[in-house]
């Protein structure tokens, strides 16, 4: 029954009342009638608030659809400047009569491109995930890591890089490239908390290890950490902790992760204090025994430390 519905009910009630001679005179009719039109003021604020909120609802979808648009279209029109900008820096860096005082000043300029272009590749993932849900097929996990960890350990010489447990293939179910997409931005953030280097340590974690139907990857630093309040809001879409307003960031990455991880049915957490590190756990679950067979990725040998 409608509102609308409900409020003519009452008013025919209460016209009932009031027309039976058996009510003449009862003192309760006025306080009925009273209640009645209370009431029925109730109901009449109810319907506005309803159409307000329905309205709302359909502005917000449409302010969504606009700013999906308008992040695609801006995302891809800035690529190609950004390309030409990246080629101009490395035909610089290749330039013998370039003074050696404006090399730095180029690799800033790189670093910068590369920047923006992480903030774009995270912003369509984000939109990606939002149109649809992720492609379960089954792919080597250890192989994929051990192709991350090479990568990161190329790429930076101030930072220690173990990787362990990713001697032997792991197939698992889900979104190979969106999942790369979680794993490299634990990784990057890693380092980049990390400023005065120290250990990244990244486990990955199978059987007994990880619990019964899953696999955990669990990625370890030295930086500077985050208190508990911090933490318990890191995966909130673009959230900053307190202590890292002179680092660059969006407060995109660590939303991104959780929503691809949500996504594949799994889940993350973050064990941190302030000064001393944080532990970053995915946890997924693993491929059926029915999963097609999985071909391992070769990739640039990493030296497995103990654990």
């Amino acid at each position: 029954m409608t509102m609308r519905s409900q409020e003519q009910e009452l008013r025919q009630w209460v016209q009932r009342l009031a027309e039976d001679p058996a009510n003449a005179g009862n003192p309760l009719l006025a306080e009925f009638q009273m209640l009645a039109e209370r009431h029925g003021k109730l109901l009449r604020q109810f319907r506005k608030i309803a159409k307000i909120s329905d309205r709302l609802q359909t502005e917000t979808k449409e302010m969504a659809r606009q700013q999906r648009q308008f992040v695609l279209m801006v995302s891809h029109e800035f690529r190609t400047p950004l390309a030409i900008i990246d080629s101009a820096s490395q035909l610089l860096e290749l330039e013998p009569k370039l003074p050696v005082s404006a090399m730095p000043r180029v690799g800033k300029i790189r670093n910068a491109v590369q920047r923006m272009l992480h903030l774009i590749e995270r912003c369509l993932t984000h939109d990606r995930l939002g149109a649809a849900a992720a492609r379960p097929t089954a792919f080597d996990l250890a192989a994929m890591l051990t192709t991350l960890v090479c990568e990161m350990a190329a790429a930076v010489s101030s930072h220690r890089i173990e990787l362990h447990g990713a001697d032997r293939p792991v197939p698992i179910p889900g979104d190979r490239d969106l999942l790369a997409v979680v794993f490299s931005n634990l990784l990057e953030n890693a380092v980049k908390y990390s400023p005065n280097g120290g250990t990244i340590r990244l486990d990955l974690l199978t059987g007994g290890e990880a619990g019964e139907g899953q696999v955990t990857v669990r990625i370890t630093d030295e930086g500077i950490g985050v208190n508990a309040a911090d933490a318990a809001r890191l995966f909130d879409k673009y959230f900053r902790a307190s202590n890292a307003a002179g680092t660059t960031g969006a407060g995109l990455g660590l939303h991104l992760a959780r929503c691809i991880v949500d996504t594949h049915g799994g889940g993350i957490s973050v064990a941190s204090e302030p000064g001393r590190g944080s532990a970053f756990t995915v946890r997924l679950p693993v491929a059926r025994a029915t999963a097609p067979a999985v071909v391992r990725v070769e990739a640039v040998p990493v030296t497995e430390t103990s654990s």
